[in-house]
């Protein structure tokens, strides 16, 4: 008898040893960029294995097919993305994760929605913010927001997606792993198609350029972590790229990787972007053919802003503005991050700016400023573009949300106020600083 129950338990002890080692979902899945046909599915395993998404029409997958995708190893520390091909637009495709061919979820398995044709008519939503703070927990409640309130077709995350502050690949996936998982960010990533660009804190240490050490290996990192449609150009690395959906173009710009110097001299070198990437910029914004463009930076691109900011390019920001003004560039709204409040400008009375944030960081009580319609300071902030083409002027409204609150904002810019032919009303500016008194220098 006793040998028996030896032979049983040695047998559960064998068969939980090989449940033990098989590999699990351990971060994600997470929806990349979703064009009309094809999609990007990201997820990371507990250990080496191969990953395989099942996919198809039906939400008990009856009927699906399977996708392989990569060999997740050491060196991308378990996690890569597949991408599947061959969807139709607007469609809304249920998905699992496969790994060494076991499914790696349970059912109700969650589902995302193709994009429609490129070029047609319709309506868009597309959150956008910044500034997720030092730890996951700060961003637990507008994430929570977003995913309960508010339905959106598309999230972009405009830079320091992390504050790991380092080049280093472990420390920056500490810090990625702690954001990821944040059970609201999980919940929409799942479903709804995520995009990314970097600032200083996900790109390297505080306020750092060109120059930083290990960036190389920072843009590695970096992709491993975003399903984006693309990175830079074949002889230009970076984290800039351009898509699309229906009648809206995005461009997303890479302000760290060839960024000069923020105090270097303005003396007609002195680059955000770096000569490459500002080229394939102009070439695309003047191929582009939507009625509303995107541009996101990092940066702020209002000219009374900080040091960290387009304020310091001044001459390479006023060579953008004036090459869309020279082509009559119509439809462009800039995004951007990096400033721990939520505001929007009409930049010398022609280009709206909206910079939106932050999803966790302590909020900047700034003032108003030049140009300036709109100024939160209170919260963690997340704002939505609702985006309609349908019309002969396309139709943009701005949402904001701050976690816990629900919408607290909402405006809709006509099209003459976002191609600067009627003016918006700025905030009134603060009372300039007294002047300094001087010193009695014949003080006794």
């Amino acid at each position: 008898m006793k040998t028996w129950l030896l032979l049983l338990a040695g047998l559960a002890v064998t068969e939980l040893s090989a449940q033990v080692s098989s590999a699990y979902l351990a971060l994600g899945p997470m929806i990349g960029h979703t064009g009309p046909r094809d999609t990007r599915i990201w997820a990371r395993a507990s250990q080496p294995a191969r990953l395989a998404v099942r996919i198809g029409t039906d939400a008990d997958l009856a009927n699906a097919r399977v996708i392989e995708g990569p060999a997740l190893g050491g060196d991308s520390d378990f996690m890569g993305h597949v991408v599947v091909e061959g969807l139709q637009p607007t469609t809304t495709y249920h998905y699992a994760i496969i790994l060494d061919g076991k499914t790696a979820m349970a059912q109700p398995y969650p589902s995302f929605t193709t994009a429609p044709e490129t070029g047609s008519a319709g309506k868009t939503r597309v959150a956008f913010s910044s500034c997720v703070g030092r730890s996951g927990f700060m961003t637990a409640a507008i994430w929570a927001e977003m995913s309960a309130r508010p339905r959106f077709d598309l999230l972009l995350m405009l830079g320091d997606n992390t504050y790991a502050d380092s080049t280093v690949p472990e420390i920056q996936r500490r810090h990625y792993y702690d954001h990821r998982g944040t059970l609201g960010y999980a919940e929409i990533t799942r479903r709804v198609p995520t995009y990314a660009i970097w600032d200083d804190h996900d790109y390297g240490p505080n306020d750092s350029d060109r120059t930083a050490q290990g960036k190389e290996i920072s843009l590695q990192t970096f992709q491993q972590f975003w399903a984006n449609p693309g990175y830079g150009q074949r002889d230009d690395p970076g984290a800039y790229f351009k898509f699309s959906r229906g009648d809206v173009d995005f461009f997303m710009l890479d302000n760290r990787y060839h960024r000069s110097p923020n105090r270097a001299p303005d003396d007609g070198t002195k680059t955000m972007l770096g000569a490459a990437q500002l080229a394939w910029f102009k070439r695309e914004l003047l191929a582009s053919r939507a009625k509303v463009k995107l541009i996101a930076s990092g940066s702020e691109w209002e000219p009374n802003g900080h040091l960290d900011s387009w304020t310091s390019f001044g001459r390479e920001r006023d060579e953008i503005f004036g090459f869309m003004r020279e082509h009559d560039v119509q439809g462009v709204i800039l995004l951007s991050g990096d400033r721990h409040f939520t505001g929007a400008y009409q930049i010398g009375g022609r280009f709206i700016e909206v910079t939106s944030g932050p999803l966790g960081s302590r909020t900047t009580n700034g003032v108003n400023k030049p140009d300036m319609f709109l100024n939160l300071v209170e919260g963690t902030m997340c704002s939505v573009f609702d985006v309609d083409t349908t019309a002969a002027e396309p139709r943009v409204t701005l949402e904001v949300y701050r976690g816990g609150f629900g919408r607290i904002h909402e405006r809709t810019l006509t099209w003459d106020e976002i191609n600067g032919r009627t003016k918006i009303p700025t905030l009134p500016l603060p009372p300039p600083a007294p002047p300094k008194q001087k010193k009695d220098a014949a003080k006794k």
